[in-house]
């Protein structure tokens, strides 16, 4: 076990259970959507404690200057694999809608998209 409290001890389950998942064998399209959105769940959770922790002062006074910028690096790093991955599937997705899609349909779709609309991460 990693550490002792609650947190990282339903951390540990949550790698175990997508670990176990893997290995499972004869698994049918929604057993794998089931994981999927199990695996989905998994970040979101910590992103959400991750906020939590840089909403508070009196948290991230506790790491050192050295700490905050190795925490910033490595969810860099794990945040850019993901968002790329993320436009990668996307991308791909939309071309196969965007084929299937008639010419009416097109034709609104980039009329929408001409719009200009102010761009935020919500």
């Amino acid at each position: 076990m990693f550490m002792s409290g609650k947190w990282t001890q339903d951390c540990e389950r949550i790698l175990n259970e997508i670990k176990k998942s893997t290995k499972v064998k004869g698994k049918d399209c929604l057993d794998i959507v089931r994981m999927i959105r199990f695996t989905l769940f998994a970040p979101q959770r910590s992103v959400t404690g991750w906020i939590q922790w840089a909403d508070n002062p009196d948290v991230m006074a506790q790491f050192s200057l050295e700490e905050l910028k190795e925490i910033n690096k490595n969810l860099a790093e794990l945040v850019s694999a993901f968002v790329e991955y993320d436009a990668k599937m996307t991308g791909r997705t939309e071309m196969e809608l965007i084929k299937k899609e008639d010419k009416t349909q097109r034709e609104l779709r980039k009329k929408a998209q001409g719009k200009k609309d102010i761009f935020y991460v919500k």
